[in-house]
This record gives C-alpha cells, structure tokens and sequence, in this order.
C-alpha cells in the first residue's frame, strides 16, 4: 500500500493506476495485475449523537443512533461502538433498539455491539447517565470509536483485473474476495 500512496502523490493528476506483481509461493508463480482508481472515498456510515450533562445535576443524557451512506448496495456488519465515560460517571440506563450494550462502572467504558444496520430501522442507543452527586459537570463530551466491516467491498478502490498462475497442476478458483474494515475511526461529540 506504501507504494501506491507514493505513486499516488507522485502523479496526483492521474486518476488510474495499473500496477502488475510477481509472487513466489511455494511452488508455484502468481502475476496478479491489478488496478487503482484514486477517488475521494467517504466514511460509509454517519452516526448523530446527543451527550449531555446537567451542571449540578446527578444525572445526564445519551442519545446515539447509527445509519448507512453510500455502500454500495452492501450490508454494513460488525458495528461496535466503544464509548470513554468521564470519571464522574456512576452508572447508565440505556435501552438499544437494536443489539446489547455493557456498561463497565470501574473501567468506565461503554461498549454496545450493534450488528447489521438495516436501512429500515436505525440502530439507536438511548438512555439516562448517572453522575456522582456533587461532582462538576464534565468539561467534554466522550468520543466515540466505532468498528464495522463491509464484506465484498473495496472502498479503496483497489480491483484486482487478473490473476495468473504458474507452476501449479490444478486449475485455481478464479475469485477475488474483498473486505473494508474500519481501522480507528473516531467520532468527536
């Protein structure tokens, strides 16, 4: 991928890449010829979130809920969000429309695993936090990280045209599988 990104910046003008490639495995050769088409790539999922905490209150307010972009007619799966709670939290009531949550009060990290999304019904997490009394308010809101995969996807753009195979007796599955997964991507509320 290191050199894609250095062709990539090297020839910011051309929008296709076509690369070759031969491997030595095991006994047998592969040329894999493949290309890239460089596009400005959107996050395929958006989240709208609501974290708030009453000034010299015991209690707050959460409020996330997740939807697809653009995916490409594919099902985003694997959703999980982790959530970093302030210190001054005690304890959350929450309620999921969909998949189960796990509120940690000693780690104080809030993780809730989602699933699939289904456009006809958006995944939300709502619900009530419980502050320790007489605790300031937080001075920020927690961000989100949250992890999803995307199956025969390659948001990137890389498309594998051919595959040619040496060395070897029997004929090979002619197929490409492709994955996107979230690496670290953080929500700031």
């Amino acid at each position: 991928m290191a050199l894609l990104e250095t062709y990539y910046r090297q020839h910011e003008h051309t929008p296709h890449l076509e690369l070759s490639r031969t491997f030595r495995c095991a006994h047998a050769y592969f040329y894999i010829f493949f290309s890239v088409f460089f596009s400005l790539v959107a996050i395929p999922v958006y989240v709208k979130h609501s974290i708030s905490f009453k000034e010299n209150s015991s209690c707050g307010r959460f409020d996330i809920t997740i939807g697809p972009k653009q995916n490409m007619g594919k099902t985003i799966e694997g959703i999980t969000v982790t959530v970093h709670m302030p210190k001054v939290v005690l304890n959350m009531n929450l309620t999921p429309t969909q998949g189960s949550y796990t509120f940690d009060p000693v780690t104080k990290v809030l993780a809730w695993d989602v699933g699939k999304i289904t456009p006809q019904k958006l995944p939300s997490l709502k619900g009530l936090v419980n502050l320790q009394s007489g605790a300031p308010k937080p001075e920020e809101n927690p961000s989100l990280n949250i992890q999803f995969k995307i199956q025969q996807l390659a948001i990137s753009g890389l498309k594998v045209n051919r595959l040619d195979m040496y060395g070897e007796k029997y004929k090979p599955f002619k197929g490409v599988k492709y994955v996107t997964k979230a690496g670290k991507f953080q929500v700031r509320t």
